[in-house]
């Protein structure tokens, strides 16, 4: 992977703070830092994409890293994703309920370029899809495309593919995708990308349970 424009070591000091509000490994976690630090900058970069908040730690570590990277301009908006409202886990024991939602508020509270959505994934993206507008420096701006996507939502092989094909043509040139656990459901979604790489246009490797795209 090439060098960021955010140190190693400080990389690994964002994930050290946000990893006891995520039960993502530090492994992963480090991962998902060096992507976001990679993704394409710009002065009106697109938001970046989580469905599946849980207790914010993931979109906190987004949002930190952001604010290395933006130093001293505005930084691209972060949406969140997820309904909570003790909600079952597809194919996993845990229920999502307000202990989660509100460790996630209090976690992101401080950051004003980050917006979350109580909703499923598939409302969500029928919204993008209807036409999303957000106004942002005094101007009424549509949301239509991602600077980068977490996908971490619900794991069911069919609604994370359905995600996929949605987001994926919206993503910037030179973006990520990652999807997490694709070890699941039998590695399901592992084999869905690595049979559907090429015809996505995609650049796919795996670090672990993490499929990477990068368009």
């Amino acid at each position: 992977m090439a060098a960021t424009s955010v140190p190693d070591w400080r990389l690994h000091w964002h994930v050290f703070r946000c990893r006891r509000h995520s039960d993502t490994s530090t492994r992963y976690l480090l991962e998902l830092a060096r992507c976001v630090a990679l993704s394409p900058r710009a002065a009106d970069a697109p938001p970046l994409l989580e469905i599946g908040t849980r207790s914010g730690g993931s979109a906190w570590l987004m949002l930190r890293i952001l604010d290395d990277v933006y130093r001293g301009e505005r930084r691209p908006l972060v949406l969140t994703v997820d309904p909570y409202g003790e909600r079952p886990y597809e194919g996993h024991p845990p229920v999502y309920d307000e202990r989660h939602y509100r460790t996630m508020k209090r976690a992101l509270a401080g950051y004003a370029n980050h917006s979350h959505y109580m909703m499923y994934s598939d409302l969500f993206l029928r919204t993008i899809e209807g036409g999303l507008y957000l106004w942002l420096d005094g101007a009424k701006r549509p949301v239509d495309c991602f600077t980068f996507a977490y996908l971490d939502g619900s794991h069911d092989p069919d609604i994370v593919w359905s995600e996929i094909e949605r987001i994926w043509p919206r993503l910037v040139p030179g973006g990520y995708l990652i999807v997490d656990d694709t070890d699941w459901f039998g590695g399901e979604m592992r084999r869905r990308l690595d049979s559907s790489a090429t015809r996505l246009g995609a650049t796919l490797r795996h670090h672990g349970k993490q499929g990477i795209l990068q368009r």
